[in-house]
């Protein structure tokens, strides 16, 4: 392991202060936004500056390179760390929900980790419970625990606070359509046409809405679909039914979005989609709470009632475990149960 303070001369003649880091094999560079000029009356200040970094930075290194958890760390702020993650547009609803927790019931606008421990979890799960559902106070705590193994891998705490920490997950009542109801929607007239082929297509496909918004042209070859899952992140081959074939042409006529090769044209709000696809649902007289995610069930279900075996449905949803699929298997058999029972006792 070697960490060095180098310069580099920048164009205006100042010089620009880096770390030059060899570990484990791989060398790479870290500049510390340090400048200085040549007579720079604050240049010694500066590269003091700039060692007590580095010495940092070794310190750091040398916690993980013996595998032992930085305990310097322990008054970090944990909510800066859930912030940072936070940017990115899957974590940023979570970080909020938490930074609420934190700003209302704990009265603290910094958490430092040492301080998050299991009775703190605990009391937000009994939070989460109070203000959201059961099955998204769930998913708030599995991103908890995602992020609090996060930072024990980085070192910055010696294990996850949360990992006792329990929300069982309530099966929900997955809302599909029939075929005879997909043909009553097609053959419904609804203003948002981008958001009835798309919801279609999915209908003929099990498309998520994350990989709808990001199909494009050259991803469909032979009458078939090739794709990298949003959610799973597998590479998918998909053939292409004729229904689905029919959806393209139509998008292919409209010439949706020519800039970026987009087939479909999203550009509403998800929130806004569900109450367009309830109010067409309405005009066609069908008495369904559908959400987008309504058409992958609805692909899965119909693809059973027509014979489609479930090995092969799970290839076509993107499933990495059969086990995964087997509900939509035992949706099924409950209907099945169900149209039994409705005949007449003799």
């Amino acid at each position: 392991m070697s960490i060095k303070i180098r310069t580099k001369k920048l164009s205006d003649g100042r010089e620009s202060i880096y770390l030059d880091i060899y570990y484990k094999g791989t060398r790479k560079y870290e500049f510390l936004d340090l400048k200085f000029k040549k007579n720079d009356p604050n240049k010694k200040q500066i590269k003091e500056l700039a060692e007590k970094i580095r010495a940092k930075k070794e310190l750091e290194l040398g916690f993980d390179a013996y595998n032992i958890p930085n305990s310097n760390n322990g008054k970090e702020d944990f909510l800066k760390y859930f912030f940072e993650m936070g940017k990115d547009k899957k974590y940023y609803s979570y970080y909020n929900k938490f930074q609420r927790y934190a700003n209302e019931v704990l009265k603290k606008k910094e958490l430092p980790f040492n301080q998050v421990d299991e009775k703190l979890c605990e009391d937000y799960k009994s939070w989460l419970l109070s203000h959201v559902s059961n099955n998204t106070a769930w998913v708030y705590i599995i991103k908890l625990k995602t992020i609090l193994n996060k930072a024990v891998r980085e070192k910055k705490i010696t294990s996850n606070p949360a990992k006792y920490v329990k929300i069982r997950n309530i099966g929900s009542e997955r809302v599909y359509l029939t075929f005879e109801e997909v043909k009553k929607l097609s053959e419904t007239e609804f203003d948002n046409k981008d958001i009835k082929e798309a919801f279609l297509f999915s209908c003929y496909t099990g498309l998520r809405i994350s990989d709808i918004r990001k199909l494009t042209w050259d991803k469909i070859k032979d009458n078939r679909l090739l794709f990298r899952q949003q959610k799973t992140k597998g590479i998918e081959y998909l053939p292409l039914s004729e229904n689905a074939m029919q959806i393209l042409d139509i998008m292919r006529k409209r010439k949706v979005d020519k800039e970026n090769n987009t087939v479909f044209s999203l550009l509403v709000k998800s929130s806004d989609i569900g109450a367009n696809l309830r109010k067409w649902a309405k005009k066609a007289d069908i008495d369904k709470y559908l959400t987008f995610h309504s058409a992958r069930h609805t692909f899965a279900t119909m693809s059973l009632t027509f014979g489609v075996d479930l090995y092969t449905l799970s290839k076509l949803l993107g499933h990495k475990s059969i086990s995964m699929t087997e509900i939509y298997a035992k949706i099924i058999n409950e209907k099945l149960d169900e149209a039994v029972n409705m005949i007449p006792k003799i």
